[in-house]
């Protein structure tokens, strides 16, 4: 199953790059809750909008120590990620380590929450 995880994941994040609005759709959780490195808080509409208009644009993600772990209906995911990314007009480069869940659905595995903290330099 951690396989199978790790593979949403790394379509996650191309979709993220290439804003893929199609199939960030079809992953993410309708109650989906995206917490910026900021705090700032997106839900799926208002993520999937702000790619759709450009608010986040990623150029390249860079994930390393990813752990993988799965219980019943949920896994966490929980690693260290180098995100490239255009916000407010300025490219950056965010270093961060992050948590995030995914939930078996239905309609099989959605992305339901993200969580990330600033690596200080």
């Amino acid at each position: 199953m951690e396989a199978a995880i790790h593979e949403l994941e790394q379509r996650r994040w191309q979709a993220m790059i290439d804003a893929d609005l199609q199939v960030l759709d079809e992953l993410l959780h309708q109650d989906l809750r995206y917490t910026h490195s900021t705090a700032a808080v997106d839900s799926k509409e208002s993520y999937l909008t702000a790619i759709e208009l450009g608010t986040f644009d990623y150029r390249a993600v860079d994930n390393s120590e990813v752990e993988i772990r799965i219980f019943d209906n949920v896994a966490l995911v929980n690693g260290t990620a180098e995100i490239t990314v255009v916000a407010r007009e300025r490219e950056f480069l965010l270093r961060s380590r992050y948590t995030c869940v995914w939930l078996d659905t239905i309609e099989g595995w959605k992305f339901l929450a993200w969580q990330n903290t600033p690596i200080a330099d």
